[in-house]
This record gives structure tokens, C-alpha cells and sequence, in this order.
């Protein structure tokens, strides 16, 4: 009986020894995978940083092109900048633009060229609007053309009847009627220097049938505008 009892003792305990033993085996692993997770996480590690910039040729940075169209209109100040009504370059029409009659034709010459270190672009010509003290009426009557490619020496009846260059605005055309063609401005080729200039000759037409009475001892101003577009 003691004997049996010793054995069922003795199975006893070494099955409780073996839960022990696994409990124990359980918990260190699970120690060790705790231990495992903190020691990767205070590990010490090498870091490499790279740096990038965005540029253009060697050092130079991102940035924009300049777009800016001169005029000369022949007044002794060379190629300006006049980008407002007030401020806009004076087309010399000479003396005989003063008193015109019916059937006169007057010329002024002038260019457009793109200003130092500016890209090059399209410009066109608007219509004009009556400046202050215009007669309506002769306003109206009054016929314009006008061609590139014509240089100031050659702005004149044999100079633009030679055809030569673009036609911009259509003969006998309304003051009012704006450009039929696009005027190609020429990129500058430096910061120092400008565009290859355009030249430009306007032709103003008195028609030859304007012979009211009312039209005498009028006067008129019309202010054109230039758009231009960079390319």
C-alpha cells in the first residue's frame, strides 16, 4: 500500500515538476523576447542624410525668363519703355498731319524690338481709340495701314506701295481696326543688348471723298496699343 502510494506520489510530483518546468520555460522565453525587442530598440545604428537642391546650369538657380518690349518712334530718345496712355511715344506724322485735306496721305515710322536680356514673343496691333479734344466725325473718316519691314528712310508713298515686308493692317482700314497679322519680335541675344528691331510704317488716309464742311479745322488723336505675347 505505501508502495502504491509512493508511486502515485511520485507521478504526482514529476508531473507537477514538468508544469513547473514548462511555466518556467514559457516565461523566459517570453522574458527573452521582451528583453529581444527592447535591446533592438536601444541598439545603436549609423544614419546617412543626403541633401538635394533644384538648379539650372552649375549653380545657378530656378527662375523666370523676362519679357519686355522697347519702342522707338523716332522722337531722339531712342528705344523706351511706355507701357501707359500717358506715357505713349508720340507716331510724327510731320507738319502736314496739321492741316490735312481731302486726299492727303501722311506716314510715321516706328519699331519695336525686345529690351536687353528679354525672350522673344508676338506682338499685336489694337485698334485705336480717340484721344482727348478728337473730332468724332473726322475720327471716322480717316483710313490707316500699316506694313512691317519698312525702315524709317523708306516710310513713304513709293516705301510702302513697294509691298515689302507684312502687311499688318489692311489699306483704307478704320482707325479702329485692329491688326490682321502678328508682328514677330526677336529674342535679345544678351542681357546688354537688344532684339533685332521691327520696323513699323503707319499710313494715314484722308479719303478723297471727305468734303464736308464740317470736317474743316478738326482735329484728331488716335492712341493705338501693342500687345505682345512671349513665345
Amino acid at each position: 500500500m505505501r508502495t502504491d502510494d509512493a508511486s502515485t506520489i511520485t507521478t504526482v510530483d514529476h508531473r507537477d515538476r514538468r508544469r513547473r518546468s514548462g511555466s518556467r520555460l514559457r516565461a523566459g522565453l517570453a522574458a527573452a523576447g521582451v528583453l529581444g525587442v527592447g535591446a533592438a530598440v536601444t541598439l545603436a545604428a549609423w544614419t546617412d542624410t543626403e541633401w538635394i537642391f533644384g538648379g539650372a546650369d552649375g549653380d545657378t538657380p530656378i527662375g523666370t525668363s523676362v519679357f519686355e518690349v522697347e519702342q522707338n518712334v523716332y522722337d531722339g530718345e531712342s528705344f523706351q519703355n511706355r507701357e501707359t496712355a500717358a506715357s505713349a511715344g508720340r507716331l510724327d506724322f510731320t507738319v502736314a498731319a496739321a492741316s490735312l485735306s481731302p486726299g492727303a496721305v501722311i506716314y510715321a515710322p516706328m519699331q519695336l524690338r525686345a529690351a536687353p536680356g528679354s525672350i522673344g514673343g508676338t506682338a499685336v496691333l489694337n485698334g485705336a481709340v480717340a484721344g482727348a479734344g478728337t473730332s468724332t466725325e473726322l475720327f471716322d473718316v480717316l483710313t490707316y495701314h500699316v506694313r512691317s519691314g519698312v525702315p524709317q528712310a523708306s516710310c513713304n508713298d513709293a516705301g510702302i506701295a513697294a509691298g515689302t515686308g507684312t502687311e499688318i493692317v489692311p489699306v483704307a482700314s478704320a482707325l479702329t481696326a485692329n491688326g490682321t497679322e502678328g508682328i514677330t519680335i526677336l529674342a535679345a541675344p544678351d542681357d546688354t543688348t537688344g532684339g533685332t528691331p521691327v520696323d513699323l510704317c503707319f499710313q494715314i488716309t484722308m479719303p478723297d471723298t471727305s468734303t464736308a464742311a464740317t470736317l474743316q479745322g478738326q482735329t484728331v488723336t488716335p492712341v493705338w496699343n501693342v500687345v505682345t505675347t512671349s513665345s
